[in-house]
């Protein structure tokens, strides 16, 4: 059957959803590495492991407590392994404040034969539907840079979130269900400020 946005309805009445929201995130799907190569990738330092996306937040707030400049750009990341098309695929979890993975760091993930997509948004940094998907350090299709000019709008009061999940899971073949975020073993990271890094 294929996705549609109704699968992903529980964004809209989901206990920690909107505090991803209110934060600013991006959910990435890569393909053709593991959480640990993930996080290496971005750079990431280790923060140890978590179960699931409130131990995502705790790491945030920890980061936070740290930051001397609160307008510096590092973020919480939280990668777990998952089934999907073509082999196996991470899911990482990134508080980015909206501004996403970039786009450098997308091609990289997706190097050597692998894939990214990406969603995200929210916070005060980043627009409320951005869509990427790359493949082998190529990009195939972006969206939402400017919601209003590239036809990715907010459906009623849930977002564009549901429709944007169920784009991604045709893609890969991955369910992102509330169950797996809210309780998954992710390992933690936090991705340094460039010019710290």
């Amino acid at each position: 059957m294929t996705p549609t946005a109704h699968d992903y309805a529980w964004t809209a009445d989901s206990s920690w959803f909107p505090d991803l929201r209110d934060s600013g995130y991006s959910l990435t799907l890569v393909r053709g590495r593991t959480p640990d190569e993930v996080l290496e990738l971005l750079g990431a330092v280790p923060q140890g492991f978590g179960d699931g996306v409130d131990d995502v937040f705790d790491c945030q707030q920890e980061l936070y407590a740290w930051l001397e400049d609160p307008d510096e750009d590092s973020y919480t990341v939280g990668a777990l392994a998952v089934p999907g098309d073509g082999g196996d695929w991470t899911l990482l979890l990134a508080l980015d404040r909206g501004a996403g993975v970039d786009g450098g760091r997308l091609a990289a993930l997706s190097r050597g034969g692998g894939e990214a997509v990406q969603h995200g948004g929210g916070g005060g940094d980043g627009p409320a539907g951005r869509f990427r998907h790359y493949r082998d350090g190529e990009p195939r299709a972006v969206a939402g840079a400017e919601p209003d000019a590239d036809g990715v709008q907010p459906g009623g009061g849930a977002g564009p979130e549901p429709a944007l999940l169920a784009l991604a899971e045709r893609l890969t073949g991955v369910r992102v269900t509330e169950e797996l975020v809210r309780d998954g073993a992710f390992v933690l990271g936090v991705v340094p400020d460039r010019e710290l890094g």
